[in-house]
């Protein structure tokens, strides 16, 4: 079974097991929850408290499922678990990514901001935002090795203030943001889970440098990938409003699901995340000559996004 569903405990005093390939989900030791872990992409906390036992975390682990913490106001990741065992040639692919060079780890970046800008720039022209949407495409044009001119600040200035307004701030802390650190952590989690299957470490980035953050790496890789959340928090919040509710939940989690037209084939988001990972490995272990990231361009939310 393809692993495909983002199990959230948002209530407190669930109690969490694992028991012949299910997790099962417990209230007062009745069941109230049962699901295949083949089916489980990663499992989010974001209640106040539940039980979960160590033996629980390392089934989890062992089928290559993250388990990620988060705050109960503003669901930004405090912690994540992840497994690290999930490529028989891990060992190999973390030695080159620790021996990479200097100039391997800007040309990353440089590929990364400038599929970030253009992906921004297809988002904004759905939304006839035309002149923002020229600009960005020109600074995914001109991104130079480790992006040394910070096209992606300057981008995002322009990109944040055409998307939501002159008054939105991108701020994890800020309430009005709750929406985006959602989809951000379920996309983190997809990006965690197929870094862990790639053979990557997901601590040993390549631009983000927080000597805190855990996840640098994933945090790199993802970035690309956050304008096709924005696009839906930004229709949840035109149809709905600020508030993160259950059917928006069901929604951001819905985009790693949605297809697209890549080398060929037609695939899911998830799917092209665990490509653009296994690729960055064959780069590092000096398979490829190049780490190749192509963006998807949005056509028409009405029909399928084309990459």
């Amino acid at each position: 079974m393809t692993q495909t569903r983002i199990i959230e405990i948002s209530e407190d005093g669930k109690t969490l097991a694992v028991e012949r390939g299910f997790l099962i989900v417990r209230e007062n030791n009745i069941e109230i929850g049962k699901i295949p872990l083949d089916s489980i992409l990663s499992v989010v906390c974001t209640c106040l408290y539940a039980t979960i036992t160590t033996g629980t975390i390392e089934k989890l682990a062992q089928n290559g499922i993250p388990l990620i913490i988060c705050t109960r106001k503003t669901k930004v990741p405090t912690s994540i678990i992840i497994p690290l065992e999930c490529n028989y040639r891990q060992a190999d692919v973390i030695q080159a990514q620790a021996d990479a060079t200097l100039p391997q780890r800007k040309r990353i970046w440089q590929k990364i901001v400038s599929a970030k800008l253009l992906q921004q720039s297809s988002v904004l022209e759905y939304f006839n935002k035309i002149d923002v949407s020229k600009r960005l495409k020109t600074y995914s044009q001109l991104v130079k090795g480790g992006d040394s001119d910070n096209l992606e600040g300057q981008g995002a200035a322009y990109y944040w203030k055409a998307l939501m307004g002159d008054t939105f701030r991108r701020d994890r802390k800020e309430d009005s943001n709750i929406l985006f650190n959602y989809a951000y952590t379920i996309l983190r989690a997809a990006t965690l889970r197929a870094l862990c299957s790639a053979g990557l470490h997901p601590s040993l980035g390549v631009h983000h440098k927080t000597s805190t953050n855990k996840c640098r790496l994933a945090d790199d890789l993802m970035e690309p990938f956050r304008p096709l959340f924005d696009i839906e928090v930004k229709t949840i919040i035109h149809d709905s409003g600020e508030k993160l509710t259950n059917n928006a939940k069901r929604i951001l989690c819905s985009v790693l699901e949605k297809r697209y037209l890549h080398n060929g084939q037609i695939s899911a988001v998830k799917q092209i995340i665990t490509e653009t990972a296994i690729a960055l490995t064959k780069y590092y272990l000096h398979e490829v000559s190049e780490f190749n990231l192509c963006p998807i361009k949005i056509k028409n939310l009405k029909q399928e996004y084309l990459l």
